[in-house]
């Protein structure tokens, strides 16, 4: 058995199809990350992953737990960073209390910061490198606002880290830096990491798995036997060929 394994899932949001027979397995470790256009169905694929949607059709696995029938289980295991952050920017926080919210969550109330929550929280700032704690979140720049949400998902120890676009609205080299950090917690701490993203050229020196999606798999493996024009003319139907390469019609090139 896999310790990640999707088979023939299908989801769709009324008549609208965002998933359909999805299959795919992953054996740890793996860095794996997933590419296809707007609407695609990769945040819904994240979803079902997580057991926050139910699959209409077929069945996923993680670390040998069904999802979502064993969902509070699986989340245990998992890290999650959103693309959208649920945080309030009017409402003062460090970055200490937003990481700690992580930890603070699975405990009963009174939610109370303990030294040992604090610790953690510091644990893990020191491994995403972000040195103030007192620091307000509303107020750090684009890449460290990601670290600081990368902390918030690695607090509670999880062995998965899950990513929904994390290189997004960030420039280049901030990029590189988030994809670093990313590879820096699979290889020296073990942590899975499972990604969706619009470009992967700042990873794409890490060789990771790459799954081809647009509402169905297109094609899995390293980036060189995926990403080739055949592959994506079939999952990108906006892509337009130029002398000096091609144009996917979005962000992409």
């Amino acid at each position: 058995m896999a310790d990640v394994e999707l088979r023939n899932v299908s989801y769709s949001f009324g008549d609208r199809v965002a998933l359909e027979d999805v299959t795919f397995e992953l054996d740890s470790p793996f860095f794996c990350a997933v590419m296809g256009p707007n609407g695609a169905g990769k945040s819904t694929l994240l979803k079902l992953m997580l057991g926050l949607l139910k699959p209409q059709r077929g069945r996923i696995r993680i670390m040998g737990y069904d999802v979502p029938r064993e969902a509070s289980r699986v989340r245990r295991l998992i890290g999650y960073v959103p693309q959208v952050v649920d945080i309030d920017h009017r409402i003062p926080m460090s970055v200490e209390e937003v990481v700690a919210m992580a930890a603070l969550s699975r405990s009963l109330p009174p939610r109370i910061m303990t030294s040992e929550v604090r610790r953690r929280v510091r644990e893990v700032l020191e491994l995403v490198e972000l040195d103030d704690p007192s620091a307000q979140f509303s107020e750090l720049s684009g890449g460290q606002r990601q670290r600081a949400l990368i902390a918030r998902a690695l607090v509670s120890e999880p062995t998965i880290l899950l990513l929904d676009e994390p290189y997004s609205m960030l420039d280049f080299d901030m990029k590189c830096e988030i994809a670093d950090l990313l590879y820096k917690l699979h290889r020296d701490r073990g942590i899975d990491i499972f990604l969706v993203a619009h470009e992967l050229s700042p990873c794409i020196h890490m060789e990771p798995t790459v799954i081809l999606l647009n509402k169905r798999i297109y094609a899995i493996g390293r980036a060189g036997e995926v990403l080739t024009l055949e592959n994506l003319r079939k999952a990108y139907p906006g892509l337009t060929e130029i002398p000096a390469g091609f144009i996917l019609g979005e962000d992409h090139g």
